[in-house]
């Protein structure tokens, strides 16, 4: 229950590559393409040299060495594993399909997706910017890939319009019938809770009974008039909601551990309840507001799911059939030949320098 708030870099970084990595990683990082070639060609620098041909074009070492740059900028949690040889296959099936979506793309999505992508693109370089640490790091990440700002609005441009094209081809009845025969799973909850923790927020274990004990004493102060607002803050470890009175608002239930759960979904409205043990600690929580989302609020998220279905269907049924080759560049090879590796070689190192 505990949620740290991300910069607007972060939120963007994964919003931007939700749809690529999670197929790639998911769908096209276990299986590599039956064409794939392992000679000691692989580990060639010539950043002209063809690492995947597919029908209607070519992938260039230059060209994938940028893309993976890209994602190293976008989103650093990948960085450390974005050379990894059984990754590495997955991220230019992932870039080819997304490359061939926005090929056959209709021209309202390319508009569309081409307009989105500059709004999109503005908001990260001004995030990147905005901190002068964050500048310096990623500044730094597209030197080293020898990408520019140029190539990465073109990567976000191909995505956009991609997962655009995807989007207008959602109709409003496969809409409304999703919702339909999902209902249930549009139903939220709108709760306040204060965390004691069985940690405190100074990092030291707590007791069960000291954990216990103080949530008792919580409740008894919001049960005799006391305001969540300071409490939450007095209190409460859940560094995701102690700043604003320990609210979650309008939140699907299941997305809670399953005793937090069962509070939300069955404690009467407006009632303090006692506390709920959960891995974390001991929760005081009162529900504010049970419902379900009406259709015209659950619209964008039906529609997000159902193009991500559609991309995921091409990306498993069709793309296999469309690449001809992959030749990727074999990380665990190209390190073996490095002058500098030896069998002493620090792997704490390796993964600072990758990073």
């Amino acid at each position: 229950m505990s949620h740290r708030k991300r910069s607007s870099y972060s939120r963007y970084a994964i919003l931007l590559l939700a749809v690529a990595l999670l197929v790639c990683l998911a769908a096209c990082g276990k299986d590599k393409n039956s064409n794939s070639s392992n000679n000691d060609e692989n580990n060639s620098s010539d950043p002209n040299k063809i690492v995947a041909e597919y029908e209607g074009g070519q992938v260039t070492a230059s060209e994938f060495t940028k893309y993976k740059t890209f994602i190293k900028v976008v989103n650093p949690y990948y960085a450390s594993i974005v050379d990894e040889d059984s990754v590495q296959e997955g991220i230019l099936t992932s870039y080819i399909g997304m490359k061939i979506l926005s090929d056959r793309a209709t021209e309202e999505a390319k508009t569309k997706g081409t307009e989105e992508a500059n709004s999109q693109f503005d908001q990260l370089k001004e995030a990147i910017e905005s901190d002068a640490d964050t500048k310096t790091s990623v500044e730094a990440t597209m030197k080293e890939g020898d990408l520019s700002y140029d190539d990465m609005k073109g990567f976000i441009t191909t995505q956009l319009i991609a997962t655009t094209d995807a989007d207008l081809k959602v109709t409003d009845d496969q809409v409304s019938a999703y919702y339909d025969e999902n209902k249930d799973s549009f139903n939220y909850a709108t709760v306040r809770h204060i965390l004691i923790g069985f940690t405190d927020k100074d990092g030291n274990t707590r007791e069960d009974a000291d954990a216990l004990k103080l949530a008792q004493e919580v409740k008894q102060k919001l049960v005799a008039g006391g305001d969540w607002t300071e409490l939450a803050k007095e209190y409460s470890d859940d560094t995701g909601s102690s700043e604003n009175g320990g609210l979650y608002e309008k939140v699907d239930p299941s997305q809670w551990v399953e005793e937090f759960k069962n509070a939300a979904e069955t404690q009467p409205i407006k009632e303090i309840g006692d506390p709920v043990k959960t891995d974390y600690g001991y929760h005081v929580i009162m529900v504010e507001e049970r419902g379900t989302k009406t259709l015209e609020e659950s619209k964008e998220t039906i529609r997000s799911t159902l193009s991500g279905e559609i991309v995921d269907k091409f990306m498993s049924d069709e793309l296999p059939g469309l690449i001809t080759s992959t030749d990727v560049p074999q990380a665990s090879a190209a390190a073996s030949e490095s002058p500098s590796a030896s069998p002493s070689a620090s792997p704490s190192a390796s993964a600072s320098a990758s990073q």
